[in-house]
């Protein structure tokens, strides 16, 4: 037994037997009665005993538990030996050998929804052989193989195809492949072909094939199967070539019972029937990758415009309708702007109940998690809606980048994914307008890569993938945010004009292939110089390769001496060991002064040099207008002074960029706080307007100081200076909503009615209480209702304020409701409660079984708890106790484990947690499977929360007294 000692052990300790001096007795245990001995032979009888009786169990144990015909046993009924879980739980991936190129599957699969949850299955695949071989090694995980069945034939002639005699074949688990040793070589040039028949399993990991469900509203338990393939588990649905530049023609055939549909990436071509089930039998795809292959066996409904069609389960179906109705407006946007049609006879878009991503953009199959793509009037929000409209737009974006254009390896993940979370803003900006979705991008794609890109852990975007982990990790910030953010310097600075021509010239060029980065640096290249955009001793590789292959991004410090402007960079670490460092880029720096307005010049600041702008002699100046270059700006303490002077008269995304910026350099150490304080002070101060862009900005940006302050003596002040900073803002935006409010007013009151909401006594929290009171105590539905924009801070705000009747009364709502949206606010307000023992409880559900969590949302409720200044300690101690069984239960898919140990570090700032965390770390090394990434970053963070403590904590305690002072505030009232 590990874990509890017991009190009356019957073996000794080594050094306990080396002490028994006589040799003739030895003493058990000291019993408070006295001493009970037992003689040397008595003792050694027993053992005698022991051993028989373990090998006995061990004989029955071999004869009891079933084999299940060669599957391993499930890996909760395992425990691994120490020594051996290097080996067990790293994935020694090795690509698979060029030799054989797939160029056809015939794929036939049926699952079993209504019994064992197991697929029966075969697939033909057409082999072209481009070196001579006698070995066919490809792609399987968690099948198994008929290895009796399996053939291979010469297919030269189809009337009489030669059978190759098979020598042997071998499953490797640890590569996750399966390799056929044969009797003569395969010729080279010539097709062959391959037949495997499998037995697989549809799991609950939502990755391969696999099951999902829901309550009908007959309260009948819905089956279907569903697959998520990217990016390495087409494996798990059937034997294939599995990795991106592997692209043929599927042919896909799926069985089914009478009672349901099917889908899969083209229309189906006929039906046949055998038995009782019925085979739809689908057309043929274009060449492509096997993570963007896609099938579903379901019962849902469907809306549709021509060829574009929604579905979900019948009772949702009215929710698709905001999804319909934009949709096919921006495909015809991407294919206008990228000038090749969507090459595709249909496009079906499905809400899933389980899906591990929010979305995923199989070839004309796009799957969705329900959240993400159903919308109501009546219980959606705002913010659903928006996050629908990108999502939406993002998958658009990826029929084209991706689909069509396939990177040639995984280490160029970002160009897929970088592009894609691009295009989402152009697709939302050119159909919904009046949003004014690209004044957001700074703040939610570039700050998002900053917040990950500022630490020494970072990685660069383009990085050595050696293993499916590393293929995992690589979906990240890096990736998206940072890949989006590039990608939009590019735009700038080589104009709309040649970034259009440039990549409508390279998906010609690569159409249903691959390429890498070098690949679309030579076409924007060649682009550039013929509009010469780039003199021509400039190249797009040149410049933009600095930005792939390091890490983080550069401070440009600007000093003003003897009218120079003298600039300078290095890479900016948030703790502050930028002296460290030698990273350089090209940098093209954007600015405009005070004499230029709106005349924007443009200079390269390249690797390794300065640069002087000579008989400089205006009075102020701005760099990186509109934050289109990835880096942040420090200027002198003169221009910041002269800054601070106009603030009001610059544009609100300015302000934004600005205090983002003066921000994580007073946080680095590079600036003083007295300017990004000063600067938020003005603004709270002066902005009759309240501008969604800069108090995006700015709340982002104090809520690292509210939540470091937290257990500090200084917290009360720095409350008291935040609340009477924003007093206008807080007095003036209510709780109700105008009748046809506009979009972006909506999203102001949800962004300040969160903040004014978070102390105990605010009229917000009073208010906030009162309404979920009365909806607590509504009787019938007549009552009010709380408007959907106002559920998260009204749930949130009186959950955290009360205790297990409010919490009780959100949980019952949460399991009742039909509404996707709104089942998703009442789940992480409930991770808001104070109430320690009702954090422990919604943490033992994240992984309960038959949990009435869904496992997609796992992650999420984690995070509201380990975010709660109350429940953080809490989640950071069930994430120590519970490892081996989180794992178990959540797999290496979807980063959901890697997200938990990223919410770990918000309230971590002491030695002493810094120490369990890398102890934590160092505990299960060897079981770290795909978050040694997150490790990494979480330690970086905690470490530089301690370096604020020590160099940032007496600064801002000391501002914040002089300020309060200065305006005459009694701060012990």
């Amino acid at each position: 037994m590990v874990g509890k000692r017991l009190d009356y052990a019957c073996v000794p300790t080594a050094p306990e037997l080396e002490n028994n001096s006589n040799q003739k007795k030895y003493t058990v245990n000291r019993h408070p009665k006295g001493n009970i001995s037992i003689s040397k032979p008595a003792c050694a009888v027993f053992v005698m005993a022991a051993l028989l009786l373990a090998a006995i169990a061990a004989v029955i144990t071999y004869f009891l538990v079933p084999n299940c015909d060669g599957h391993s046993l499930p890996e909760s009924l395992t425990k691994l030996d120490e020594e051996k879980l290097p080996e067990e739980t790293t994935i020694n991936y090795t690509r698979l050998p060029r030799s054989i190129q797939p160029t056809h599957y015939s794929l036939f699969i049926s699952p079993e929804l209504e019994g064992n949850f197991t697929t029966k299955g075969n697939v033909t695949i057409t082999l072209k052989i481009a070196e001579k071989t006698n070995t066919i090694r490809l792609n399987a995980l968690d099948l198994k193989i008929d290895s009796k069945s399996t053939k291979v034939f010469a297919s030269n002639n189809e009337t009489n195809m030669k059978q190759i005699k098979i020598n042997k074949q071998i499953e490797d688990k640890s590569d996750q492949a399966y390799t056929i040793y044969l009797d003569e070589h395969l010729n080279e040039n010539e097709e062959y072909k391959l037949f495997i028949k499998f037995e697989g399993f549809l799991n609950d990991y939502m990755v391969g094939f696999y099951k999902s469900s829901y309550i009908d509203d007959k309260n009948n338990t819905r089956w279907l199967a569903s697959t998520q393939f990217s990016p390495t588990d087409a494996r798990r649905a059937f034997p294939c070539f599995d990795e991106l530049d592997f692209k043929a023609k599927f042919q896909i055939n799926i069985g089914r019972t009478a009672d349901r549909q099917t889908l899969s990436n083209m229309k189906i071509d006929f039906f046949t029937s055998e038995g009782n089930k019925i085979w739809d039998h689908y057309k043929e795809t274009p060449l492509m990758s096997t993570y963007i292959l896609a099938f579903i066996v379901h019962d849902f409904k469907v809306q549709n415009v021509n060829n574009f069609a929604v579905w979900s389960r019948e009772g949702h179906l009215p929710e698709t309708l905001f999804a319909k109705s934009i949709g096919p407006n921006i495909l015809n946007f991407f294919q206008s702007y990228f000038n090749v049609p969507y090459p595709l006879e249909k496009l079906d878009v499905v809400a899933l109940p389980d899906f591990g991503f929010s979305a995923m953009e199989n070839f004309g199959l796009i799957t969705f998690r329900e959240s993400k793509l159903l919308y109501s009037d009546s219980t959606s929000t705002t913010e659903n809606q928006r996050d629908i409209a990108l999502i939406l737009a993002h998958e658009l974006a990826h029929q084209w980048f991706g689909n069509l254009v396939t990177p040639k390896w995984w280490d160029d993940l970002w160009i897929k994914e970088g592009f894609a979370t691009f295009f989402q803003y152009l697709g939302v900006k050119e159909i919904l307008p009046d949003w004014n979705v690209m004044d957001e991008f700074y703040q939610c794609q570039t700050l998002e890569a900053f917040n990950i890109d500022k630490f020494a852990s970072s990685r660069p975007i383009h990085f050595q993938v050696q293993n499916s982990n590393d293929i995992r990790q690589a979906f990240d910030r890096i990736s998206y945010q940072k890949g989006a953010a590039l990608i939009r310097m590019l735009h700038n600075f080589l104009g709309e004009i040649t970034f259009n021509g440039g990549l409508r010239e390279f998906i010609k060029t690569y159409l249903y292939s691959n390429a890498n980065n070098v690949d679309l640096w030579k076409i924007l290249t060649s682009e550039a110089h013929r509009n010469r955009v780039l003199d021509e001793d400039k190249s797009v590789e040149e410049i933009m390769k600095t930005w792939m292959i390091q890490a983080g991004y550069p401070v440009i410090s600007v000093t003003k001496n003897n009218n120079r402007l003298i600039l300078n960079q290095k890479r900016f670490l948030i703790n502050n060991e930028s002296e460290m460092t030698s990273e350089k880029w090209w940098v093209p720096i954007s600015y405009e002064t005070d004499a230029s307005r709106n005349k924007i010049k443009t200079i390269w600041l390249k690797p390794n040099e300065s640069y002087t702008i000579n008989d400089f002699r205006d009075t102020w100046y701005l760099l990186n207008i509109n934050q289109t270059g990835y880096f942040i700006v420090n200027y002198d303490e003169d221009n910041w002074r002269k800054l601070l002077e106009i603030i009001m008269h610059l544009q609100p995304g300015i302000r934004a960029q600005l205090i983002s910026d003066s921000m994580d350099l007073a946080r680095g150490g590079l600036l003083n706080y007295d300017v990004p304080l000063k600067m938020i002070s003005t603004i709270g101060r002066s902005d009759d307007d309240i501008n969604y862009v800069h108090y995006l900005a700015i709340f982002e940006k104090t809520n690292y100081l509210h939540n470091i302050l937290r257990s500090t003596p200084i917290y009360g002040h720095f409350e008291i200076f935040f609340f009477d900073t924003f007093s206008f803002a807080f007095e003036s935006v209510k709780f109700d909503e105008y009748p046809k409010e506009h979009y972006l007013r909506k999203r102001i009151r949800s962004l300040i009615l969160k903040q004014a909401c978070r102390t105990s006594d605010s009229k917000c929290t009073i208010e906030a209480r009162v309404r979920y009171r009365n909806w607590m105590n509504r009787k019938s539905n007549d009552l009010e209702v709380i408007p959907p924009n106002e559920r998260e801070i009204v749930y949130c705000t009186a959950i955290r304020e009360g205790g297990h009747r409010e919490w009780q009364a959100a949980y019952q709502a949460y399991l009742q409701s039909n509404s996707t949206s709104d089942k998703m606010i009442l789940l992480k307000s409930l991770g808001c409660s104070s109430q320690h023992w009702i954090l422990a409880r919604l943490l033992e559900l994240t992984i309960s079984k038959n949990s009435t969590i869904r496992k997609q949302d796992g992650a999420e409720v984690f995070r509201s708890i380990a975010t709660n200044f109350h429940g953080h300690s809490l989640a950071f101690e069930f994430l120590r106790t519970k490892w081996d069984e989180i794992n178990r239960y959540y797999g290496v898919a979807f980063r959901a484990v890697s997200k938990m140990v990223e919410d770990l570090s918000t309230f971590m700032y002491t030695e002493f947690q810094l120490q369990q965390l890398e102890q934590f770390k160092k505990e299960n090394k060897y079981n770290l499977k795909a978050t040694d990434q997150a490790f990494d970053n979480t330690i970086e963070q905690v470490k530089a929360n301690i370096a604020w403590m020590k160099t940032n904590y007496d600064s801002v305690s000391n501002w914040l007294k002089e300020h309060l002072a200065y305006l005459q505030i009694d701060v012990n009232k």
